[in-house]
């Protein structure tokens, strides 16, 4: 592959094909996607009442990370396992005052 500078490889050959996974890359895109810092200064008030709405913010909140994770394996059906394995995750690491806090959640 043609470059315009040699970067030196540092980790093995392997790390890469292993974070090229589809799970593992979702995972990527979804953290990053939710936690890469704030590109957008000013989130438009439309979409804070979709997300802070008590009914459907579950739903859409679920919808807006699971459409990170399609546009990171272009596979519905990896998206939508990541994303749920994701939540989980972020769940498990809450503190119990912290779960509490998420009524939707058990």
């Amino acid at each position: 592959m043609s470059t315009l500078i040699n970067i030196p490889e540092f980790f093995h050959p392997l790390f890469d094909k292993y974070l090229s996974m589809p799970i593992i890359f979702t995972f990527i895109v979804i953290f990053q996607g939710c936690f890469g810092g704030n590109g957008v200064t000013q989130t438009p008030q439309a979409l804070l009442n979709i997300l802070q709405g008590h009914v459907v913010s579950p739903l859409f909140r679920f919808l807006f990370v699971a459409a990170i994770g399609y546009t990171a394996t272009s596979d519905i059906e990896t998206a939508i396992v990541v994303t749920v394995s994701f939540f989980m995750f972020l769940h498990l690491l809450r503190t119990p005052e912290e779960r509490k806090e998420v009524p939707y959640l058990v």
